[in-house]
């Protein structure tokens, strides 16, 4: 960019574009499309699917996660000779790195790109995944399981926004809902393969074969360009048009002419500087006014994730170990898993996906907030059915609709960070919103191992109170996002 382009350039254009608002100002010698008008054109169709599906399979992997180390954790205690407290080590290790990676490294998408931190992240993560099936030793398997938390926390943000940014503003909470419908998928493909992979090939197989399963990612990840409006708001207006003309092609959306974006409102490489970083965003976020929101979305996050891993942590416990059947399971015994209680991990966990398939119909329908609280409610009435749990059907019964409206809770902190804050923090704003959740999962994790060892009914009374906090916090969020016209 040329001295003169640089001083007709919007100074400071970081301020996103309200209903009412005064628009940027753009040159008046450019006859392109806005990028919302541009995405219009692309449409939706296959194009679009083969975009997100590479930051599909990382969120699914964060699901995988779960049900890999719920089982992993309890078949090493035994082959270690491992003390509770070990386990949960073990288990809160990936979570502890994402937690850091998404505090310290928390501008890398915003700073480098989405795309070549989401790609860096994915290759790291399929590759330490691997090792993790090759470790003799519990202290190898838990530095792996470190490092895989630290390539996911620094490659989920990114891809979140990767996704959000190829749709219009109008439906860019149903593209992240589409995301978060991973982690029930992710969930439910690695019960699958539990079922088959763990009885000849133990846990160490398991490892191997969740590492397999999500590494197409890398290949998704690699065939498309960077976030269209991203390379917009970074002045790569060519790279912009091309994603958009790739994904408009596949989508066979083409009228003839290709796409061209009006020129200006990109930011200054001064600006783009002082978003950079920790205090740097938050500093931002302050300035626009949204600093009360980032609080209590962050408040959401970590009470939405510590409900859905106390679920997802407990659950295994409550249908292993024999809590709701007359006959408790013997100490010995409680390191196997029958197959039988596999596939009634895998069938619970094809409800995940279920209830984010309602809720994004209920969106539309009654908002967001509505659809959060509803969820809620729902969540309380099966926690308190499974206080009286008399056998494991019972149990199966009540866990169903746990995970059904657990899932729909747990995205719920994404889609508000998508749409509250603009594209210059975006990533940010969601790596900050992955470290508060990650705060709930280690907690979550913590209650499943040491206070389901006190009572397992204790633990369905603190995530009661944990949702009842939760519902508290969408009722502080007063302003409804839909329809919002945040760049």
């Amino acid at each position: 960019m040329d001295a003169a382009d640089e001083n007709t350039q919007l100074k400071g254009d970081f301020q996103p574009r309200e209903i009412g608002g005064k628009p940027a100002e753009q040159d008046e010698t450019d006859d392109g499309v806005e990028m919302n008008e541009a995405i219009e054109k692309v449409g939706a169709g296959c194009g679009t699917f083969l975009y997100s599906l590479g930051p599909f399979l990382m969120f699914a992997l964060e699901g995988g996660e779960v049900i890999v180390l719920s089982i992993v954790g309890l078949m090493v205690k035994c082959e270690w000779n491992l003390s509770t407290f070990w386990v949960a080590v073990l288990q809160v290790n990936v979570f502890v790195g994402m937690m850091l990676a998404s505090i310290f490294l928390s501008g890398a998408g915003d700073k480098f790109g989405r795309k070549p931190v989401g790609l860096v992240a994915a290759i790291g993560v399929t590759s330490v995944g691997l090792l993790c099936g090759l470790v003799t030793s519990f202290w190898q398997l838990a530095v792996l399981r470190g490092l895989v938390g630290v390539f996911m926390g620094i490659g989920i943000p990114p891809c979140v926004a990767l996704t959000a940014e190829i749709s219009t503003i109008r439906f860019r909470g149903l593209m992240v809902s589409y995301v978060s419908l991973s982690w029930g998928v992710g969930a439910s493909l690695t019960s699958a393969l539990a079922f088959f992979v763990v009885a000849p090939y133990g846990w160490r197989g398991l490892m191997i074969g969740t590492a397999l399963l999500f590494s197409p990612s890398i290949l998704f990840l690699s065939l498309f360009g960077e976030s269209p409006r991203y390379a917009a708001k970074k002045g790569d207006w060519a790279g912009a048009e091309k994603t958009l003309q790739t994904i408009q092609k596949l989508n066979c959306a083409a009228d003839g002419k290709k796409i061209k974006l009006k020129r200006g409102g990109c930011s200054s490489d001064e600006d783009e500087s002082k978003n950079v970083g920790f205090w740097g965003g938050l500093s931002y976020i302050n300035s626009i006014g949204r600093t009360k929101d980032l609080v209590v979305i962050n408040a959401v996050a970590f009470a939405a994730i510590l409900i859905y891993y106390i679920a997802g942590y407990s659950m295994p416990r409550f249908l292993n170990e024999g809590y709701c059947s007359e006959v408790l399971v013997a100490e010995h015994e409680k390191c196997k898993f029958d197959k039988s209680v596999l596939f009634d991990l895998g069938v619970i966990s094809l409800f995940e996906p279920l209830g984010v398939v309602i809720a994004v119909i209920l969106l539309e329908i009654i908002g967001r907030k509505k659809t959060f609280q509803a969820s809620v409610l729902f969540l309380l009435i099966a926690l308190t059915a499974l206080y009286f749990c008399v056998n494991n059907t019972f149990s199966f019964i009540f866990f169903t609709i746990v995970k059904f409206t657990a899932a729909p809770i747990a995205y719920s902190p994404f889609i508000l960070g998508s749409e509250y804050f603009p594209t210059e923090v975006r990533s940010f704003t969601i790596a900050v919103i992955v470290a508060a959740g990650r705060v709930g999962a280690c907690s979550g994790i913590a209650v499943s191992q040491f206070v389901f060892n006190l009572s397992p009914r204790l633990v369905l009374a603190l995530t009661q109170i944990a949702a009842v906090i939760l519902s508290v916090c969408y009722c502080a969020l007063k302003k409804e996002t839909v329809g919002t016209t945040i760049e």
